[in-house]
C-alpha cells in the first residue's frame, strides 16, 4: 500500500475516533442524568460538576490533538504513519467497545422505564 493511501486510512481512522469519543462524551452526559448509572473513570468522575471544564477536555483538547495529527500525517514517515494507524486501529477498538456500553445501558434504562 502506497503512503498516500495509508495516510488517506489513519485519516478516516482519526475521524472516527474523534466521533466516537464525542458520541461517548454525549452518551455519558445524557445517562448520568439518569438514576443508577455513574462515571466508571476516576479522572472524569472529577471533572464532572465542572461541565464546562469536562467538554473542554473530553471533547476539545483530544479535537485539537487529532487536528495536529491529521495536518502532519502526509508530512511524516511510512513508519510513523504505520504507527499512527495501527495506534488508531486500537483507539478506535476502544471507543467502538464503550459505545457499544452506552448502547447497552441505554436498552436496560428503556427496558426499565
Amino acid at each position: 500500500m502506497e503512503m498516500k493511501s495509508k495516510v488517506s486510512v489513519c485519516r478516516n481512522r482519526l475521524i472516527l475516533i474523534m466521533l466516537l469519543n464525542f458520541s461517548d462524551w454525549l452518551c455519558t452526559i445524557t445517562l448520568l442524568n439518569f438514576q443508577g448509572f455513574y462515571e466508571v473513570n476516576p479522572l472524569m468522575l472529577s471533572l464532572l460538576d465542572k461541565p464546562l471544564l469536562c467538554f473542554m477536555i473530553k471533547c476539545i483538547l483530544p479535537l485539537v490533538l487529532i487536528g495536529y495529527i491529521y495536518y502532519i500525517l502526509p508530512k511524516s514517515t511510512l513508519g510513523i504513519v504505520k504507527m499512527v494507524g495501527i495506534i488508531m486501529l486500537f483507539l478506535g477498538g476502544f471507543y467502538l467497545l464503550i459505545n457499544i456500553l452506552h448502547i447497552l445501558n441505554f436498552s436496560i434504562l428503556f427496558i426499565l422505564e
